[in-house]
């Protein structure tokens, strides 16, 4: 009988900069979900998008918008 390999990768990021240069934040893909995430300078999620339901969830899982709007979440501060 044939083992099944799962082969889990790493999630796919994007870090996201200030016009300084300084880094805000990241959102990350998950590739298993879908869902994208959104962490801000310290690694903290400060929202999670889901493109099955469509809508922008904050750290808490409030809605927040219909859309991605993970970058709306991120404060360059």
């Amino acid at each position: 009988m044939d083992a099944v390999t799962i082969l889990l990768e790493a999630p796919s990021h994007e870090v996201l900069r200030d016009k300084r240069g300084v880094v805000v934040g990241r959102i990350e893909q998950q590739r298993l979900t879908g869902k994208s995430v959104a962490r801000d300078a310290r690694g903290r999620v400060v929202g999670v998008y889901n493109p099955r339901e469509g809508l922008t969830r904050d750290a808490s899982g409030k809605v927040v918008a219909r859309g991605n709007l993970l970058i709306g979440l991120l404060r360059p501060w």
